[in-house]
């Protein structure tokens, strides 16, 4: 008795289906906010447990306190495991002119921060990359408004930079150890 062709195209579709599955069985795929990384921790306590260098200036330090409320949620630090070494390097340009005036309408912040993620039981650098986000900002003729604009527009590139880091972060710490 020879197979229909119905028959013979369900037997394929169904052949294929678990073969797909036995290949994605062997994926060691882990969502990056489960409960346990790899050494068994919770990510949140391995956020926790990450020191970071002091501050060099006010936009390194609106990283700094971002990265810390993302590390601890505001609560008590653990008893430190890592040490995240980081440097920003800020610049501000402007882009746009008014015509008539001839003078700066727009400017932009950019922020690049670089880090290093040491474990200080054996100072060995564990990983390390770097960040960067440019945020734009209106000048107006006053210069107040421009000092607070400046200021925002620098508060943003911090929050951005320091959200990228804790995310870097926490892949590190799902995927490794």
């Amino acid at each position: 008795m020879l197979l229909s062709k119905n028959h013979f195209t369900k037997s394929l579709s169904l052949a294929a289906l678990l073969g797909l599955g036995l290949i994605v069985s062997g994926c060691q795929v882990q969502p990056l906010y489960s409960t346990t990384t790899q050494s068994g921790q919770t990510l949140a306590s391995e956020l926790a447990s990450v020191e970071i260098s002091p501050a060099k200036d006010r936009v390194e330090q609106e990283v700094r306190n971002h990265l810390i409320f993302a590390f601890t949620g505001g609560g008590e630090a653990a008893q430190s495991a890592f040490r995240l070494e980081l440097t920003t390097n800020k610049s501000t340009s402007d882009f746009g002119i008014e015509a008539g005036s001839g003078l700066s309408s727009a400017a932009r912040v950019s922020l690049t921060a670089t880090y290093k993620l040491i474990r200080l039981s054996d100072r060995k650098e564990v990983t390390k990359g770097s960040s960067f986000f440019t945020a734009s900002y209106r000048k107006g003729a006053q210069r107040f408004t421009n000092d607070r604009a400046l200021r925002d527009a620098e508060n943003r590139v911090a929050e951005q930079v320091a959200n990228d880091i804790q995310l870097r972060l926490s892949s590190y710490f799902a995927a490794n150890k």
